[in-house]
């Protein structure tokens, strides 16, 4: 019988170098793109529910995120929250 390989990914870990990328990418997403007068930006409620359901999303919306930093700001604080209940009823 085959041994498993001692390389099992654990649940919710990510190697270093990924998880690197990926706090530049948010830094860079949440400081590098000022709106200051919010143009184009969706309500505060779209960007709340699409952290709770990301499907339902507008591609629109989904793309804004990535060219606005108030607005990623605020989808990163409402991921967060979701998160949070989400595990605490868990």
């Amino acid at each position: 019988m085959p041994r498993a390989s001692k390389k099992i990914k654990r649940k919710g870990r990510m190697p270093a170098s990924e998880r690197v990328l990926l706090n530049l990418l948010k830094g860079h997403l949440s400081k590098d793109f000022p709106n200051p007068r919010r143009r184009g930006c969706p309500p505060k409620e779209t960007l709340a529910r699409i952290a709770r359901k990301p499907l339902t999303g507008p591609s629109s919306v989904v793309r804004h995120l990535f060219q606005c930093s108030p607005c990623y700001r605020l989808y990163s604080r409402a991921l967060h929250r979701s998160k949070t209940t989400y595990r605490k009823i868990l």
